[in-house]
């Protein structure tokens, strides 16, 4: 199904100027939409990444790609097409994506008619709180806003300005958000934590009676949990970006400008530096610390603190580099097997023949032959 929104058209003139890009090929040419190369039409704008991707040109309708600088000398082979030269193709391609497909804004409405607002709710001007959305007593809204229909900002919960609450997010009471901060549909912030003990066979439940900090600039993907803490603040750091599905436990300390990828999942008590990326579905334990410019692969387990700026692996997690030697080491394992079986052949042949010229020193041969097998 086509994208309903209305594509802006653009020149390849307008284009090259909007993102300083060397025409090569004809210029006459106008963009109406945008697409990757594979399903691009004659309409579109495509990119190609690299110089090692030029054969996808072959098989695409597009007529304009953006292409990186070192490709100019290879585009010769397609004089009938319009090339962008740019130093970062995929970069530029979005900028161009953003102005001819641009993302539907929510209109600034102000308080709707439909939402449910508390008196005593301080909202900043300009800022809009759309339908069926509920904001609880003593919450502070900054300028320039928008609370997602269906949202619910709970009692004493603070906002700064510009920020984007998407719907049906759920603020427990009191979670603090500073500004420039998006939240993506779904997420639940400020729920307890997962702590309870064992009294008398019944898991009793810990009290919960911190909140959860979100500093400046921060982004979260769709359907993320931030916990509560105990006491104190769960803190998620400026400049992170946190994907979708992402779980963080409860008294967490995530640094500055972290990478958190899909269904990674953050045990309580742990912390991050700054600069650190857990990839999807990494898992980190509780009162795990990762140093600065740490990376945590996908999927991999760490169960103990891993210094920064180093890759790490596998579950356990280990260096990157041993895991791909084991890894290397493995992949021989059939051939090593077969090196082994050939060995123990050649190794009984020896001995038959030790038998047949020494008779005594071949079973003393394989007596010592038996102790290095039982030995091993």
């Amino acid at each position: 199904m086509a994208d309903s929104r209305r594509g802006h058209s653009m020149s390849v003139e307008d284009i090259a100027q909007q993102v300083g890009a060397r025409v090569m090929g004809p210029a006459a040419r106008r963009i109406n939409g945008v697409d990757f190369i594979e399903r691009a039409g004659v309409d579109d704008l495509a990119f190609v990444g690299s110089s090692k991707h030029l054969n996808r040109i072959e098989g695409s309708s597009a007529r304009v790609v953006i292409a990186p600088e070192d490709s100019s000398e290879k585009l010769a082979a397609w004089p009938e097409h319009t090339f962008l030269i740019v130093r970062d193709p995929e970069v530029a391609f979005l900028k161009v994506a953003e102005e001819i497909l641009p993302q539907r804004i929510p209109a600034a409405t102000g308080i709707s008619s439909r939402a449910v607002v508390d008196p005593s709710a301080v909202i900043g001007a300009h800022s809009s709180v759309q339908p069926l959305a509920v904001v609880g007593r003593d919450v502070v809204i900054g300028e320039n806003c928008v609370i997602g229909s269906g949202a619910v900002i709970g009692d004493g919960c603070t906002i700064g300005d510009n920020c984007r609450i998407d719907p049906n997010v759920v603020l427990y009471p009191d979670v603090i958000i500073g500004s420039d901060v998006k939240i993506q549909a779904g997420c639940v912030l400020g729920g307890d934590g997962f702590g309870y003990r064992n009294v008398n066979g019944r898991h009793e439940r810990l009290p919960h009676v911190g909140t959860v900090r979100i500093c400046d600039d921060v982004h979260i993907g769709a359907c993320c949990t931030i916990d509560r803490a105990k006491v104190g603040e769960t803190v998620i750091g400026t400049g992170t970006r946190i994907d979708s599905m992402v779980v963080i436990g409860h008294n967490c300390q995530i640094g500055e400008h972290n990478l958190l990828v899909s269904q990674a999942g953050i045990a309580g008590s742990s912390s991050t530096g700054k600069y650190v990326v857990c990839a999807g579905q990494a898992g980190i334990a509780d009162h795990v610390h990762l140093g600065d410019f740490a990376i945590i692969g996908a999927k991999a387990g760490v169960h103990r603190d891993m210094p920064g700026g180093e890759a790490y692996l596998g579950s356990p997690a280990r260096k990157a580099a041993d895991v791909a030697r084991e890894q290397t080491a493995l992949k021989r394992l059939p051939e090593l097997r077969e090196t082994v079986r050939a060995l123990q052949k050649q190794v009984a042949a020896l001995q038959q023949q030790l038998q047949l010229l020494i008779p005594d020193a071949a079973a003393g041969s394989e007596s010592v032959t038996q102790e290095t097998r039982e030995a091993a």
